[in-house]
């Protein structure tokens, strides 16, 4: 369970609290926003989390709290998905980078991505925005060290990422949805 926390011991706490869930439910509140999904991808400065239909990427200033769902018991990482590949053993031993360039999951488990090294290899990707402010959708043209820039009908949108609260991937069928609603100024 985490709460809260000020200043520097956040992010730690939070890194260590979603270690010790990885590919476990957990469920985060984010002020009046709560997320449901299994632990995914944890970074420096985020989680991401994922459900049936979506990515979901959270970063760390806007988590108020995490914890287990309710009825779903918590057990240890420690024993968890242990399979031993001599294979794998073999070839982290002998080629170190290669090895772990050529997997996500080891570029996850080896070095701490940032939110914006992780966005990076996800764009041209269809994502929703929230904001501090409004919630934007778009496609990810690029990333840098203080913007989000999206790409929708030609229309740069340019987002600062310490306003993010919330990046979650959009379908196909949603964003249909999604571009009428902005068509008739529902959005």
């Amino acid at each position: 369970y985490y709460k809260s926390s000020t200043g520097e011991k956040k992010k730690p706490v939070l890194r260590k609290f979603f270690k010790m869930k990885r590919n476990q439910e957990v469920v985060i509140y984010l002020g009046n926003t709560v997320i449901f999904g299994k632990v995914s991808a944890i970074g420096r400065d985020f989680v991401m989390i994922t459900n049936l239909n979506k990515r979901i990427w959270v970063p760390f200033h806007a988590i108020q709290s995490a914890n287990l769902p309710t009825g779903i018991p918590s057990f240890s990482n420690s024993h968890q998905y242990f399979i031993y590949d001599n294979d794998l053993r073999q070839k982290l031993l002998q080629h170190f980078g290669e090895t772990v360039a050529k997997r996500d999951v080891l570029i996850q488990q080896f070095f701490e991505e940032s939110l914006v090294t992780n966005l990076t290899s996800w764009c041209k990707t269809w994502v929703k925005i929230h904001s501090d402010q409004e919630v934007v959708f778009g496609k990810i043209q690029s990333v840098t060290q203080q913007k989000l820039v999206l790409l929708l009908l030609n229309e740069k949108v340019e987002l600062d990422l310490t306003n993010i609260t919330m990046i979650e991937s959009i379908r196909f069928f949603n964003l249909l949805s999604l571009l009428g609603k902005k068509r008739f100024g529902l959005l």
